[in-house]
C-alpha cells in the first residue's frame, strides 16, 4: 500500500554504496547525535558543500607565488623541512584507524 506524504514529496532517493563498517560507523554517529541516518547524511553533506574548495592555481604564476611563500615559511622553521613530531604522528595513525582514512583525505 502506497500513502503519499506531502510534506516529503519533493524529495528524491540516494542509492549509497557503502562497506558494512562505514555503515555501522554512520549509524552509530548518527545515533550518538540523535538523528537518523538519513538526516546525519544530508547534515555531513551540506557541511562537506559549504566549505571552501581546494585552492587551484590559475597560471604558472600563481604556482610559483604560492611555493615561494611554502619555501619562507620552510626556511623561518616550520614546512616540509621540519621533523614531523613522532606523538603527532602516532596520534595521526591512531586517528585514521578509528575514524578510516577517507577522513583525512
Amino acid at each position: 500500500m502506497h500513502t503519499l506524504d506531502v510534506q516529503h514529496n519533493d524529495m528524491s532517493r540516494i542509492h549509497l554504496i557503502v562497506t558494512e563498517a562505514q555503515k555501522v560507523r554512520y549509524q552509530g554517529q548518527a545515533a550518538r547525535e540523535g538523528k537518523s541516518l538519513g538526516a546525519w547524511l544530508r547534515e555531513a553533506a551540506e557541511e562537506r558543500i559549504s566549505r571552501p574548495a581546494a585552492r587551484r592555481f590559475g597560471t604558472p604564476e600563481e604556482l610559483r607565488t604560492y611555493l615561494e611563500g611554502c619555501w619562507e615559511r620552510a626556511a623561518a622553521g616550520g614546512g616540509p623541512d621540519r621533523e614531523p613530531d613522532w606523538e603527532e604522528t602516532k596520534k595521526l595513525i591512531l586517528d585514521s584507524k578509528i575514524r578510516g582514512p577517507e577522513e583525512f583525505a
